[in-house]
């Protein structure tokens, strides 16, 4: 959350918050892989919602270790083209080498900063973005450069987190971070959930040139063994446990400790069982 020093308050700027994402999921990156299986279901929701075609050329954005493009590369087939670009280049790197094993072809990925994309315009038919809108610095200009990168009547899919109170297993340790982390100096704390409430994707979506928008909702129930897996796969697995460790100790102890406190809400005999739900929002060109 908190993107500067650990006592002083941090000054957010959209140049500080986009070196501080990249930094942060480069570091991330190596830990990342056991979040995945989390996340699953919510990029066969979004691929389910956009329906691929062979052939098709797709751009995936934010693709971090290289999904929803994959599954992507797989359903468009050998004579279709899918594009998977990060701001991370150790997420790019990651993503290139499991490409690379399962010998999946038609999938390239390269590190390009979402808001000054580097294709032609009407490059593809179809772009997604599972999880990337509500990292994005500036989500709007992302929105207008793939409605610039779009072919006519090309389509676009986004999956976001939902709100704090729908998105239980993000705001288990995210309503801790908002209590106890320090803000910028004026007042600032960014969220996961700004762009989740009731419409806000789709009207973002038609701010940047988009038709036919529409939203669902789906809830999908994550797992982790106990606390410390929770920890170690949400918190440390991500950027969020870089935004911690930015804190005093004392703080950091908080923040930790509020959030075991959180999960006992969510145990059962199999471990941590807890719901968390997404907005998936498409439009067409």
């Amino acid at each position: 959350m908190a993107a500067g020093g650990e006592t002083t308050p941090w000054t957010y700027s959209d140049d500080s918050y986009r070196e501080y994402t990249r930094t942060t999921w480069n570091e991330a990156a190596g830990r990342y892989a056991k979040m995945l299986r989390n996340l699953e279901p919510y990029g066969f929701d979004l691929l389910a919602r956009v329906d691929p075609k062979v052939r098709e050329r797709c751009l995936d954005i934010a693709t971090g270790p290289g999904e929803p493009a994959m599954s992507l590369a797989r359903m468009v087939g050998p004579d279709g083209k899918v594009v998977g670009i990060d701001l991370s280049e150790q997420m790019v790197q990651l993503a290139t080498r499991i490409a690379s094993q399962r010998r999946i072809p038609s999938v390239e990925f390269r590190t390009m900063d979402a808001e000054k994309m580097d294709f032609p315009d009407e490059s593809f038919d179809l772009a997604v973005s599972r999880f990337g809108f509500q990292i994005f610095t500036n989500p709007e200009t992302v929105a207008q450069e793939t409605h610039r990168v779009l072919a006519p009547k090309g389509r676009i899919g986004v999956a976001i987190w939902s709100t704090a109170e729908k998105a239980s297993a993000i705001h288990a340790v995210v309503g801790p971070m908002l209590e106890f982390a320090e803000p910028d100096e004026t007042g600032y704390l960014p969220t996961p959930y700004e762009l989740g409430g009731p419409g806000e994707m789709m009207k973002l979506l038609e701010a940047a040139g988009f038709h036919e928008a529409k939203e669902g909702r789906k809830t999908h129930t994550m797992s982790f063994k106990d606390a410390d897996d929770y920890i170690e796969t949400f918190v440390e697995g991500t950027p969020l446990g870089h935004s911690i460790r930015e804190e005093d100790p004392d703080i950091q102890g908080k923040i930790l400790a509020r959030t075991r406190e959180n999960l006992r809400e969510w145990r059962t005999r199999n471990g941590i069982r807890i719901p968390c739900e997404c907005v998936i929002a498409t439009a067409r060109k």
